[in-house]
């Protein structure tokens, strides 16, 4: 008798829509799923009825289930709804239940898009398809050859990437639009598609992504601005936004998916070998930024050891303090400039300015302020154009200024080469600096590298080191997304191919640089790590040694090991 029930209930569901009657879905909030004989069964909280933004409560049987997390994204209109995080997190599930119930259930339209796709196989249109016989939802009728799946209410799907939406004409009259992989999602494409969703009340752009490098269009406009709201509850909203975080540990189902649940298992025990790092697993199923760059220098584990690792390891920041600037090479970007005493790193911020004069007289100030021994600064191309504020600021004042030149030759040419990040230490033959590395800039930035995987060996594996070798940054002083933007930039510094150990400059990285894979990555200038880079160049370190000894620390044996 049920079953025959539901039928009937499923026949008249059909004629209401054929007849243009529609019926309104029926949305049932749960907070787990149990297991009873076998059976997966949703604890359903409470029933919600009708469109998004306009619901109604109700004891009817629902159509769709959804956790509570994401119940105000049914409850609520916001023009941008933002679903991202990680690998098990429901958010493809979730947008296309809802964009099914909302199309069969008010007959509106929605356009499913991608940043690019030249293929319906690229798309969504599958999963619309399986959504549609999962709900046992009819009226539908696909029509692969107009790239739609049509509703007899004249609801439909549409799909296409960016390039199709921007040609099309008459997509203001769409209810949804639905970003899938939103990841790949380009600034244009941001500033395009909100102006393009209009005349439709109630109309919502849904972005759905799993969460890549903080310096990504997406997690600019989306996530860093708002990170202090994600980190503490999980979402954010305003009158514009309503924007969610969701991993595997929102996903109810997760723990009976026998599939996710050997994946999960599979890469713990990677990290536990060291086969994928932790930073690796956390932007997979954590949601986290993963600023990780193939052929980098740098890892984002090592650098993770390196905040506060002045704390971690029990030793201060004593000895020089030095203030470093990296002018902008492209005008309106902003200066990199941090201070550092000793080896710990108390300030890494972004100097912004009209022009690279106030930028740069600001930048000296700072490090006046700070009573800083020494200044340098990136003297390479726009720099040189700066030396007469930098003698200004600091004249009368007993500070060693540094007009550092990446560009130069290295420093002690003819001394061994030697460093724990590169294999070519395992060469028989004795290599000299000079026969290694390019320039200064390359020996800055292989020097440093060597400082931080010795610093993740301390924190990591307690292994010993004189925390002279070390690098420490305070995160009670830095802000935490001037902490996150310098690790991105740290752990995106490719190596260069050729003869000898070289690093791409910012205009190369500007105009993108081929990965492994074949792809081009477009690197923004690294302003942050380029002052940190320069902040460790000896020439900002050669001041009064025997009065005042070069990051002289006080080492507490018992927190060390």
């Amino acid at each position: 008798m049920l079953s025959l029930s539901k039928r009937l209930d499923n026949i008249e569901v059909l004629a209401n829509t054929m007849s243009g009657n529609l019926k309104p879905a029926v949305y049932g909030v749960i907070d787990r799923v149990d297991k009873i004989n076998g059976d997966l069964v949703p604890n359903v909280l409470r029933c919600w009825k009708g469109k998004i933004g306009e619901m109604v409560p109700t004891n009817e049987e629902p159509d769709v289930l959804l956790v509570e997390k994401l119940e105000p994204l049914i409850l609520k209109h916001k023009k941008y709804k933002c679903l991202f995080g990680g690998r098990g997190g429901m958010k493809t599930r979730f947008a296309q239940n809802v964009m099914v119930s909302q199309v069969s259930s008010t007959g509106c339209k929605a356009y499913a898009l991608r940043e690019r796709m030249t293929a319906l196989k690229e798309s969504i249109y599958s999963g619309i398809e399986t959504t549609i016989k999962k709900m046992n939802v009819g009226g539908f009728l696909p029509v692969p050859s107009r790239w739609e799946i049509r509703h007899s209410s004249k609801g439909k799907f549409v799909f296409g990437g960016m390039q199709n939406i921007i040609d099309m004409k008459g997509t203001s009259d769409f209810k949804y639009f639905l970003m899938e992989e939103s990841e790949k999602t380009s600034q244009n494409t941001i500033d395009t598609l909100g102006p393009t969703l209009r005349d439709v009340q109630g109309a919502e752009l849904w972005y759905l992504w799993n969460t890549a490098s903080s310096e990504d269009p997406m997690s600019k406009e989306f996530i860093t601005p708002y990170q202090a709201a994600l980190d503490r509850d999980g979402f954010y909203e305003d009158e514009y936004h309503y924007i969610v975080k969701l991993t595997y540990k929102d996903n109810p189902w997760f723990e009976h998916d026998e599939s996710l649940q050997a994946e999960i298992s599979k890469d713990r025990e990677k990290v536990k070998k060291r086969i994928m790092s932790k930073a690796r697993f956390n932007g997979i199923w954590n949601g986290d930024f993963n600023d990780n760059c193939a052929t980098s220098i740098i890892q984002e584990d090592w650098f993770e050891a390196c905040i506060d690792a002045h704390k971690k390891l029990g030793f201060e920041g004593r000895g020089l303090s030095v203030a470093t600037a990296d002018p902008s090479d492209v005008g309106s970007d902003p200066f990199g400039f941090s201070i550092r005493t000793g080896v710990v790193f108390s300030h890494i911020q972004e100097i912004d300015g009209e022009n690279g004069n106030r930028k740069m007289d600001e930048a000296c100030k700072l490090a006046v302020l700070n009573q800083v021994d020494s200044f340098g600064y990136d003297a390479d191309g726009l720099g040189a154009t700066l030396r007469d504020n930098v003698s200004a600021a600091f004249n009368g004042k007993s500070v060693k200024i540094n007009a550092y030149k990446g560009s130069e030759s290295p420093h002690n040419p003819e001394g061994e080469f030697k460093s724990q990040v590169s294999n070519l230490n395992n060469n028989a033959k004795r290599l000299l600096i000079k026969d290694v590395l390019k320039n200064k800039k390359a020996q800055n930035i292989t020097e440093f590298a060597d400082r931080v995987y010795r610093t993740y060996e301390a924190v990591v594996d307690g292994k010993y080191y004189d925390p002279e070798t070390l690098v420490s940054f305070d995160s009670e002083t830095i802000e935490p997304r001037m902490m996150q933007k310098l690790k991105a930039e740290a752990c995106k510094v490719p190596v260069k191919s050729g003869p000898t150990v070289q690093f791409y400059t910012k205009p190369e990285m500007r105009k993108g640089v081929i990965m492994p894979d074949g792809k081009r990555m477009v690197i923004p200038s690294p302003n942050l790590f380029d002052s940190v880079i320069i902040s460790f160049d000896n020439d900002c370190n050669i001041i009064h040694r025997e009065e005042k000894p070069l990051n002289s620390v006080y080492v507490n044996p018992v927190n060390y090991w």
